[in-house]
């Protein structure tokens, strides 16, 4: 009967045990400020998704799925009042996932937070990385992530993406590159050439716009200041010598996005 009351208990832990963690995190940004992150990391789904609110109001939401190495980057920014804007604006970013710069959610799963009030900033500083848009994403979200179309589906057709990483997903996948590219709405040409002479973009950036009617290439910037990137080892004792999982390491990202909007007026000011 012992065994049998054992063995229950055991499975009853495998059915409850939780397959989502969620942690808040204090974290203070390069200005000295303190932001509130939330990390989620869904085991069953394979993914981790980090949000925070920026001081300025906008929202960010990053998610990365695991399994179909895909991350998705979604802001969702605040019209303004002085400028008459209504509602807000949201923009996702699908990229190709580097694994390594994230740890997975099992391991996600098994962190705690010692002190919960703690108010943390990164170990090491990873920098910028910069991705130029090159196609809307169309219906391809779906077949590349579900998760990450979930994410972005607020962002209806604001959905960007680069051909450089359809390349990659498609041995994933197991389709042909030709059979994602049709699925996406690429940008005009003129968008994606430059004056070689002048050595400037067919279409000029944005913020060098006066016609708000006027087609032009927009950027966002986003930094996310906390994120577990890697897992620390430590030796074990002499004798043994076996290392073994002591604690996480921290990083400091900042990303750069450009794309083409088809108005001046609808690119606002996301610096």
């Amino acid at each position: 009967m012992a065994i049998l009351a054992l063995k229950c208990i055991f499975l009853l832990y495998i059915l409850i045990e939780p397959t989502n963690l969620q942690l808040l995190i204090n974290v203070k940004n390069q200005g000295g400020d303190v932001m509130q992150e939330n990390i989620t990391g869904n085991v069953s789904e394979d993914t981790v998704t980090l949000e925070f609110l920026r001081l300025d109001g906008v929202f960010i939401s990053q998610l990365v799925d695991f399994t179909n190495e895909v991350e998705a980057m979604k802001v969702v920014i605040p019209g303004e009042e002085e400028l008459g804007q209504s509602g807000h604006q949201v923009l996702c970013f699908l990229t190709h996932a580097a694994q390594a710069d994230f740890i997975a959610p099992d391991a996600m799963a098994k962190l705690r937070q010692k002190n919960p009030g703690t108010v943390r900033v990164a170990e090491e500083d990873k920098g910028w990385r910069q991705t130029t848009a090159t196609a809307w994403a169309g219906r391809v979200t779906g077949l590349l992530s579900p998760a990450a179309a979930r994410h972005c589906a607020a962002a209806k057709d604001r959905v960007y993406i680069r051909s450089a990483d359809l390349t990659r997903w498609s041995p994933r996948a197991g389709v042909e590159p030709s059979s994602f590219s049709s699925e996406v709405i690429a940008f005009p040409p003129q968008a994606l050439t430059s004056d070689v002479a002048e050595g400037s973009p067919a279409v000029s950036v944005c913020v060098a716009e006066t016609d708000t009617s006027k087609e032009c290439i927009c950027h966002l910037e986003v930094c996310v200041n906390w994120y577990p990137c890697g897992l620390k080892y430590c030796k074990g004792k002499p004798q043994g010598g076996l290392s073994y999982r002591c604690g996480i390491k921290t990083c400091h990202r900042c990303f750069r996005y450009h794309f083409y909007v088809r108005r001046r007026d609808t690119c606002l000011n996301y610096m």
